[in-house]
């Protein structure tokens, strides 16, 4: 199984925000303990960068959970192609929609996000942390 996950899940990880943090953490582990294959965006790579450092005020630590991140999850490929697909179908936020096109063209299963109603209209089936827990231990 694939998933993409948002940026919001690794934050609610990165920034131990509750009450978030425990299931967005079981979802990650599911990933680093390879039961399932964990991807994200390349953009979200660079804001959780960015959202880490600007939290801590530590570009040291920023690095060290991008560096944690890329022991768990794969950075999925971003064409040229998607970025054109995402640009025309000019939804509300871009950036969402740039993620759920990525997760469609590397055929993630789902997109794991606290903010389905964000992905309601990219065809791509998302689920909260913990629905997703509840649907793999079934």
């Amino acid at each position: 199984m694939k998933i993409m996950c948002d940026t919001n899940v690794i934050i609610d990880v990165l920034l131990e925000r509750e009450p978030f943090v425990e299931n967005s953490y079981k979802v990650l582990s599911l990933c680093e303990e390879h039961r399932i294959d964990g991807f994200v965006s390349a953009s979200s790579v660079t804001d959780i960068y960015y959202l880490v450092r600007k939290y801590t005020h530590s570009t040291d630590l920023a690095y060290k959970a991008v560096g944690k991140l890329l022991e768990i999850v794969k950075v999925c490929s971003v064409t040229n192609n998607d970025v054109l697909t995402a640009f025309q179908i000019r939804a509300r936020d871009f950036e969402d929609c740039l993620v759920a096109t990525c997760a469609k063209s590397n055929r993630c299963d789902y997109i794991i996000t606290r903010n389905k109603k964000d992905f309601e209209e990219f065809n791509v089936p998302a689920l909260t942390p913990t629905e997703f827990l509840l649907q793999f231990a079934s």
